[in-house]
């Protein structure tokens, strides 16, 4: 028997406001992510290249197919992974919502890696105001959908 709060998760699609908002703070994480890379994989290739290598050729990693790809790969890690173990990424967090399979249960790896790539850009998501399960297209192909969770009530002090 589903509780009143799992059927509100269930049931409870997000708006796109939560969406965006959501998209917003995942995009700084994501961009995060990249600097980093981009800062510690420059200083480990400058000490194993050394200053003159860097002066002979200077777009050495610039031609390198791991510098290029590697931070999308962590990226995407990053969004499939949390969508697997958590259920949401932590700006969905923040905008109390999750992403879910059409019947409820937690995403798979098998439908968080194709939605995280068809997602890309958050362009899927502008579609949902103008279908009525607030779906975007990334949703309806993986069979997912992103709900917002209730809110908790605040105790009061007695």
């Amino acid at each position: 028997m589903a509780t009143q709060a799992q059927e509100t998760l269930i049931t409870t699609p997000a708006p796109l406001t939560k969406k965006l908002g959501a998209w917003l703070y995942d995009s700084l994480i994501c961009a995060a992510i990249w600097i980093i890379f981009i800062l510690f994989s420059s200083s480990i290739a400058g000490i194993i290249i050394g200053e003159q290598g860097f002066k002979d050729n200077p777009d050495i990693l610039a031609g390198n197919i791991f510098y290029q790809y590697a931070p999308l790969l962590l990226v995407a890690i990053y969004i499939v992974g949390t969508h697997v173990r958590f259920g949401q990424t932590v700006g969905m967090s923040a905008w109390k919502i999750m992403l879910v399979q059409d019947n409820g249960r937690p995403v798979t790896f098998k439908q968080a890696l194709p939605r995280a790539v068809l997602s890309l850009l958050g362009i899927g998501m502008l579609f949902s105001p103008f279908n009525k399960k607030r779906l975007g297209w990334h949703d309806m192909l993986t069979h997912t959908r992103v709900v917002a969770l209730p809110d908790k009530e605040k105790k009061k002090k007695s």
